[in-house]
């Protein structure tokens, strides 16, 4: 029996913790190995892209640019199962004091925070 449809995506962690959250930082060895570990179990594996991507953003508190580099990671999930997906997120922004993240799902981007948006 084939696999259910999955879907593409791919998500941005900043190395660093947000600036205005938190300390800015680099996040810790420990936040790292709870994302490792949370998409090993609820989705059976991921792939950490090579190096870092650097970019930029105008903070939506501040108005301000802040410059960051990244992780990128990649996750084969289930059509049905995005959902699982964003709630990580959420919990993610938590572990890794970040505002939002920004996700990609087979090419249609958003940016998850720490709250379901609303209807």
């Amino acid at each position: 029996m084939l696999p259910a449809p999955h879907v593409e995506c791919s998500f941005l962690i900043p190395v660093r913790r947000d600036a205005n959250l938190s300390d800015g930082d680099l996040q810790p060895l420990d936040a790292w190995n709870w994302l490792r570990d949370q998409l090993y179990d609820r989705f059976s594996g991921h792939t950490l892209a090579p190096g870092l991507y650097a970019g930029a953003y105008k903070d939506p508190d501040t108005g301000r640019p802040v410059g960051d580099q990244s992780r990128r990671y990649i996750v084969a999930v289930p059509e049905d199962r995005v959902d699982d997906l964003r709630d990580l997120l959420r919990a993610a922004c938590g572990q890794f004091a970040q505002k939002c993240i920004y996700l990609s799902v087979a090419g249609r981007v958003e940016f998850v925070g720490p709250e379901p948006d609303e209807p």
